[in-house]
C-alpha cells in the first residue's frame, strides 16, 4: 500500500483581471504549497475511491481523474484509493484539487510513468483550475483560470489559518463579482519582488472580501484578525482566513470561544 500526503495551499494574494468568453475570470493569484495535509492511501484492487468525510466516489475529482487516465491509456485501472481529509472542505485551502493531483501523480508512478507532466497537468486542468499547481508545488504565480503556472522561489514562511467551519462555494462567490471589483493596471512581478523580500503590503484578495460578505462566519474571522492589528486574507474563494506569522494568544483563545479551526503551518516544498 502507498501512502501520500496531499498538502493544502494558500494564494498569497488573487487578483481578478476580468471575465473571459468562456465564463471563468482571468486570474492573477501566487499559489504556495502549506503543511496541512490529506493522507492518501492506495492499492490496487477493483476501481474505489472513498474518503474519511463520506464523498461520494461519482462527485470526487480523484475519480474523475482516474477516469480520465483510463481514457488516455485506454484501459481501466485497477487502484483503491482512501482519503484520510484533515484539509477542510470549501476552505480555499485547494484539498480536492490536492487530492486529484496527488493521486494523478501517484498512480503515474506506479505505472511506470506513462504520462509527462505536462500531460498530467492538462488532465488535471480539465477538472480544477487548481490541480496543475500542486503537481508543481512549491510556490508559484497562477494565471489564465489559475492553471497557467510559474515558477517562484519565496522564502520560507510560518502561516496562522484560521477556518471558521464554514464551507464557501467557489461558484457563488465568483458569479457575485462585479465590475468594479477588476483590476486593471496589474503589477504582477512587483508583488512578487515584495513578497521575496519578506514585504507583504501589496497582497490583497477582492473575490476574498467577497466571500467575507456572502458568508458572515468568514467576515467575523477576518475582521476580528484584522482588528489585532493582523494583515488577514482570505485564501482563495473562501473560506479560510490567514496571516503570515504565529498563531497569537488572542487568536489561540478566539478560536477555542468560536469553535474555528485554528492551524499552525509552514511553507511546504520551497
Amino acid at each position: 500500500m502507498e501512502r501520500i500526503l496531499s498538502p493544502a495551499k494558500l494564494n498569497l494574494g488573487l487578483w481578478l483581471l476580468g471575465k473571459r468568453s468562456d465564463g471563468y475570470h482571468e486570474i492573477f493569484t501566487i499559489y504556495h504549497t502549506v503543511s496541512v495535509f490529506d493522507e492518501i492511501f492506495i492499492k490496487e484492487g477493483p476501481l474505489k475511491v472513498e474518503t474519511s468525510t463520506g464523498i461520494p466516489m461519482e462527485k470526487n475529482l480523484v475519480y474523475k481523474g482516474i477516469r480520465i487516465m483510463e481514457k488516455r491509456l485506454g484501459k481501466e485501472l485497477n487502484f483503491q484509493v482512501y482519503i484520510k481529509k484533515n484539509i477542510p472542505e470549501g476552505a480555499g485551502l485547494g484539498g480536492g484539487s490536492s487530492n486529484l493531483a496527488t493521486v494523478m501523480k501517484g498512480i503515474n508512478e506506479l505505472l511506470g510513468e506513462p504520462f509527462t507532466l505536462e500531460e498530467l497537468i492538462s488532465m488535471a486542468a480539465d477538472i480544477s483550475s487548481d490541480a496543475p499547481f500542486f503537481l508543481v508545488g512549491g510556490s508559484a504565480v497562477g494565471r489564465g483560470r489559475g492553471e497557467i503556472l510559474q515558477k517562484i522561489n519565496l522564502p520560507p514562511m510560518t502561516f496562522t489559518i484560521v477556518h471558521p467551519r464554514v464551507s464557501c462555494s467557489t461558484s457563488y462567490v465568483y458569479s457575485r463579482v462585479s465590475e468594479k471589483m477588476l483590476t486593471r493596471n496589474l503589477k504582477g512581478d512587483k508583488i512578487v519582488d515584495y513578497l521575496r523580500a519578506g514585504n507583504f503590503s501589496l497582497l490583497e484578495n477582492k473575490l476574498g472580501e467577497l466571500a467575507a460578505e456572502l458568508y458572515p462566519e468568514v467576515g467575523e474571522a477576518l475582521r476580528f484578525l484584522r482588528s489585532l492589528g493582523l494583515q488577514a486574507l482570505v485564501s482563495g474563494s473562501g473560506s479560510s482566513v490567514y496571516y503570515i506569522g504565529e498563531p497569537q494568544p488572542e487568536v489561540r483563545t478566539a478560536c477555542q470561544l468560536r469553535g474555528w479551526k485554528l492551524y499552525r503551518a509552514e511553507s511546504y516544498g520551497v
